[in-house]
């Protein structure tokens, strides 16, 4: 029997004998996944009622979460399905100990947790921030790698978190069929505006990263051995279309996240009157 023989290696962060520019792509990463990261925890917050975010957004009377002009009604996935404390709707139901928390706060735990446990991000964030490995043949700082175990367990809820995200999409579509309504003196008419077109992308690109997901793949056909039996040709159907999206995941998941953040700046924006949201077709 062959002994199997260990390569020898330099220990050290970043140690290796590659010549290319290997540390771009986790450099990269961390900058984009940081940026987003640092923006929807400032825009989470901004609509708080606790220490500097009080000057900001619903607590101080100035929202910032949807724009409401021309009769329209477009908002921030970010804050989707909007839950403003101590107000109609699902912030009645909210305690009055928690009025302070932001709508946001609410809600982001789902696509959070949704990304935080998504294959491809697990491996750009164990390159990009913990180095683990930074890149094939790059040495670690922690010595070998040992996989997910213990705290990484967590990454096991990933389906769980996929179930929510299904539902999630149909709250996102919720939303923009609202963005199409415009509302005045008790007229309601179709309209399509700008913001309308920036949600229309938004839902596209998540569906397409949702639907996409390794764990929607298996439960909608990879769980299989066969497809004869039980709607076989149309679980087949379904798992080739999920295949497909799946094969470019990683390009939707980098491309979906981009949009949700830019959507929200874009609402953000048109609140702060910094730009408007021009009507195309229809409206009021």
């Amino acid at each position: 029997m062959v002994e199997p023989r260990h390569l020898p290696m330099d220990r050290g962060l970043g140690k290796t004998e590659r010549i290319d520019a290997w540390w771009k792509s986790p450099m990269a990463m961390a900058i984009y996944l940081g940026l987003a990261i640092a923006y929807a925890t400032w825009r989470g917050l901004m609509e708080a009622d606790f220490w500097i975010f009080s000057d900001f957004g619903n607590s101080a009377g100035t929202q910032t979460m949807a724009i409401e002009d021309k009769g329209s009604h477009v908002l921030s996935p970010l804050f989707s399905p909007l839950i403003i404390p101590g107000e109609d709707g699902l912030g009645s139901r909210v305690p009055e100990a928690l009025w302070w928390m932001s709508p946001a706060m609410f809600i982001l735990i789902i696509p959070a947790g949704f990304r935080g446990t998504c294959y491809y991000y697990r491996k750009a964030y164990y390159r990009s921030f913990f180095a683990s490995p930074a890149a094939c043949a790059v040495s670690t700082p922690f010595g070998d790698y040992k996989g997910e175990t213990r705290l990484f367990l967590f990454q096991n809820l990933h389906r769980y978190f996929m179930y929510l995200a299904l539902l999630y999409m149909f709250v996102l579509t919720y939303d923009l069929w609202m963005a199409t309504q415009f509302h005045q003196n008790g007229n309601t008419s179709f309209g399509v505006s700008v913001g309308t077109l920036v949600l229309l992308l938004n839902v596209i690109l998540l569906s397409g990263y949702t639907l996409g997901c390794h764990s929607f793949r298996h439960m909608i056909g990879g769980i299989r051995n066969r497809f004869r039996n039980g709607g076989g040709s149309i679980a087949e159907a379904c798992w080739k279309s999920c295949t497909k999206l799946n094969k470019n995941h990683n390009k939707w998941a980098i491309y979906s996240l981009f949009w949700v953040m830019f959507s929200d700046f874009y609402i953000y924006s048109c609140t702060e009157g910094w730009w408007s949201d021009i009507v195309l077709i229809g409206g009021i």
